[in-house]
């Protein structure tokens, strides 16, 4: 081996091309330095894998407790977060359950309303199904804990312009995407054209979040059940007369 590679540091052999040490006649590993750049990144995904636990804790805690009796302490608990973590990334309880309701929202609602109606081929079919997957228990894995941001509707809205404005947006923009999927029924003969979408987009939000309403408040799903079947007709009757109909293919998981 050139011995120009090699130098004594207190009794090891330290082979700095590979950055290994020969020490009793074993060959053991030294960590390399990692580079500035590298150690930066590892740092932003610690601090956002961080900030991402930290939202769904909050989410999960205001979904069970609601806005204000959400306990920052149960919240850092459930993360598996410090303090300073937490005051890294938020200034404040209302600048964590705020961040928490607009990231989960906003994920839930582009998942299961605004991209299936964006691609509805029929938007009543699509609707149906958006409705079975709610019967099925695949929306919400609990409904008797009432809909996150019908919860936080009649809680906060009166109390904080920031998240009424925020959860106002959300509802404008959930009409909006119905209404659209069904003026686009309209003009390809799924549906009639003698109904207003903006209205149907309005009695279908209005019925959706009022069956969950109802089912929280009763903590029981056939109230939900009868609701429901109700809610299939409805729908159904907004079809043209050459559409065939479907109902829910089973009653709400109890």
């Amino acid at each position: 081996m050139d011995q120009r590679l090699l130098t004594l540091t207190q009794g090891h052999i330290d082979i700095r091309p590979t950055g290994r040490f020969v020490e009793g006649g074993t060959v053991t590993q030294v960590p390399k330095t990692i580079p500035a750049e590298k150690s930066e990144d590892a740092r932003q995904i610690r601090g956002e894998r961080t900030r991402q636990a930290l939202l769904e804790a909050a989410f999960d805690e205001i979904h069970q407790h609601g806005y204000r009796a959400a306990s920052l302490n149960d919240i850092l608990k459930t993360a598996g977060c410090t303090k300073g973590s937490l005051y890294h990334h938020f200034p404040d309880k209302h600048a964590l359950g705020l961040a928490a309701i607009v990231d989960n929202i906003d994920r839930f609602m582009e998942a299961n309303w605004l991209t299936p109606l964006a691609k509805a081929d029929n938007p009543i079919d699509t609707l149906l199904t958006i409705l079975q997957r709610h019967v099925n228990g695949e929306i919400l894995s609990d409904v008797r804990r009432g809909c996150p941001m019908q919860n936080l509707s009649q809680e906060m809205s009166g109390l904080d312009e920031d998240f009424r404005t925020y959860l106002n947006g959300v509802h404008v923009e959930w009409r909006t995407a119905i209404a659209d999927a069904l003026r686009t029924g309209q003009e390809n003969g799924q549906v009639r054209k003698d109904i207003s979408a903006e209205a149907a987009a309005t009695m279908i939000i209005a019925t959706h979040q009022g069956t969950i309403g109802l089912i929280k408040t009763a903590q029981c799903t056939e109230v939900g059940n009868l609701s429901f079947e109700a809610f299939y007709q409805y729908l159904n009757s907004l079809r043209t007369t050459d559409n065939s109909t479907r109902g829910p293919k089973e009653g709400l998981a109890s």
